[in-house]
């Protein structure tokens, strides 16, 4: 190997992603440009050899949520890589998201040396800065360029991202200065990578393992001895911040604690929860909403974050008993409503602490409370209700589709549910039916933002996939398709067209004029889908009738391709069908707290 500046920037790139490859990165999604060329190059080596996916985005943003998609469904880190400049200031929401919701990203960006740095050298800013805020560590290598790095410098890095993500699973940005030549001449770059392969490409490494049992728990035995397991209480899943990989023993462990409480249960769409835990209560937002003053007890445990209900959020901040709430992979304060004790370790260390501090006869299997058999009946009841709307005409509304389209989308078959009004539809209308398959959903930060890239990241994992969006939400990440092969992965993509943000509909429409509404809010959009969709070349279905949906998605699962099946709402009728439910649903409410005294 050559010491020139060229050999070196290529091989310490080349080292640098063979190494993330053995801390487990399967996948990387590269963006153009030509400071990045050495880290482009040593990548497309790899990828060639089948030993890193790479795959190409021009558009920086939608890569960042395409990486999260990838690492979300895979429970993988995943790198992505760009050039110097604005192409940084890019990757900053989809930072944000893996931020908040606990998802591990490299980000990887090349940059000028340190000698062309604050002098007005062209595309040269302070992108060193710009992910800071969010990222878990901020990492460079020699300021001077990467070819001024040694083998022990490159493997540090590596070491270094490995632990912080064992310790806080999210988003680091490494920050690598390149000096020129960029560029490496065939016959360099054949010498150089047979010198990698004969040295570094099968060396092993120990790298820093995964080990829960080594956590400082430090919980106070006093809060364990405030459970009073012989005592009614509720469970409340929000959603799911863990790794996929942990979903099976996270599972595991929640029934554990369902079974030596006889909790009830009551779900996010999204919770990761197995459709089989017993004491699941469905419609559980409607019993809050219609009558929470059945729920009767002083203790609850609560798991992950808040689910997207103004309900449950106003009956916790009510709620005066014991809150506990348990977090995966999330280390910060957690809770709003600021009423609850927080556990930083998981449910599983959890449910072993609780078991320490109980007698005997606690940790033997209880029957389902009173209160979870009460529970269950309401809800049978609403759903009861909710048949006879749903299926009262075939007009498609938005909490039709929330109730009717988990339970024709086949079982075990993923499904992507956007932010604003997807996930609060399904939260109260889907009745749990998500539960039989993966659910995903990004509501670290909640916003629009990667909506595509997102839904495209998890489909090159799990397919296929089904993703339920608005219109605006799928229009503000077109650029999506622009990924490479995206048009060719297994993604059904169910258009909710409501000509703009219809969730401000409920938010606002009282106290605004129509035209205001719609200018400062709803912002409708006139877009012509069927000819956007064909300049994509992505196919597209209208359906206008409720009973001609499951022919539509027969159809769509038989092109195994990116297609849109398109359907169009309106909006009055929307708001109409949801008053007269919510309507039914106070008038035919039987249970009282009276009634709930005598049982």
């Amino acid at each position: 190997m050559t010491s020139s500046i060229e050999c070196q920037n290529f091989f310490r790139s080349l080292q640098l992603l063979d190494l993330f490859t053995k801390i487990g990165v399967k996948n990387l999604i590269l963006c153009p440009g030509s400071r990045s060329a050495p880290l482009a190059i040593a990548a497309g080596e790899l990828n060639k050899r089948r030993i890193l996916n790479v795959f190409n985005s021009i558009d920086e943003r939608s890569a960042g949520f395409h990486s999260l998609g990838i690492s979300t469904a895979s429970g993988d880190v995943s790198l992505v890589v760009t050039t110097s400049g604005t192409a940084v200031g890019n990757l900053l929401p989809a930072a944000i998201e893996a931020d908040k919701s606990c998802k591990s990203i490299v980000f990887i960006t090349a940059d000028r040396p340190s000698r062309l740095k604050n002098c007005g050298s062209n595309q040269t800013v302070n992108q060193e800065e710009f992910l800071n805020s969010v990222c878990r560590s901020n990492l460079s290598t020699n300021l001077n360029g990467i070819h001024e790095n040694n083998d022990d410098d490159i493997l540090k890095i590596v070491e270094t991202i490995k632990k912080q993500i064992l310790q806080s699973p999210g988003p680091i940005h490494l920050n690598i200065p390149f000096e020129k030549p960029l560029d490496i001449s065939l016959n360099n770059k054949k010498k150089n990578f047979e010198v990698f392969e004969r040295f570094y490409l099968k060396k092993t490494y120990q790298f820093l393992k995964n080990d829960n049992q080594n956590k400082n728990i430090q919980f106070s035995e006093k809060c364990f001895k405030r459970i009073n397991l012989s005592n009614p209480g509720i469970i409340i899943v929000g959603p799911y911040q863990g790794s996929t990989k942990d979903l099976d023993s996270f599972n595991s462990a929640l029934k554990k604690l369902q079974e030596i409480t006889g909790w009830p249960v009551l779900v996010d769409p999204v919770s990761g929860v197995s459709a089989e835990l017993r004491g699941l209560v469905e419609n559980w937002e409607l019993i809050l909403k219609t009558n929470k003053n059945i729920i009767q007890c002083d203790q609850i445990l609560r798991l992950g974050p808040l689910s997207s209900s103004n309900d449950l959020e106003d009956f916790l901040l009510n709620f005066e008993g014991l809150q506990i709430l348990v977090k995966e992979n999330n280390i910060r304060k957690l809770d709003p409503i600021k009423k609850s004790l927080e556990y930083d370790f998981g449910i599983r260390n959890f449910v072993n602490q609780l078991l320490g501090a109980s007698s005997n006869d606690n940790k033997k299997i209880k029957p389902l409370i009173n209160l979870g058999k009460i529970l269950i009946k309401e809800g049978a009841k609403i759903k009861e209700i909710l048949k006879e709307q749903v299926f009262s005409n075939t007009e498609i509304t938005e909490y039709k589709l929330a109730n009717f389209v988990p339970k024709i989308w086949p079982e075990n078959y993923p499904i992507m549910l956007s932010a604003s009004s997807p996930i609060r539809d399904w939260l109260t209308f889907s009745e749990n039916a998500t539960l039989t398959r993966e659910c995903f959903s990004f509501r670290g930060a909640s916003g629009i933002d990667g909506t595509l890239s997102l839904a495209l990241g998890i489909a090159r994992i799990t397919k296929p996939l089904l993703l339920v969006t608005g219109d605006l939400a799928l229009i503000h990440d077109i650029n999506g398709f622009l990924i490479e092969n995206a048009i060719e992965l297994n993604l059904t993509i169910l258009l909710i067209n409501n000509n703009g943000g219809n969730i401000f509909n409920n938010l606002y429409k009282n106290n605004l004029e129509e035209e205001e509404l719609k200018k400062l809010f709803i912002m409708p959009k006139s877009i012509n889908w069927e000819n956007l969709a064909k300049g994509y070349q992505v196919p597209i279905k209208n359906v206008s009738d409720l009973n001609k949906l499951r022919e539509a998605f027969e159809w769509s699962l038989s092109m195994q391709k990116s297609v849109i099946i398109k359907v169009d709402i309106n909006v009055e009728n929307e708001m109409k069908g949801r008053n007269l439910i919510l309507k039914k649903f106070s008038q035919v409410n039987e249970f009282t707290f009276s009634n709930y005294l005598n049982l």
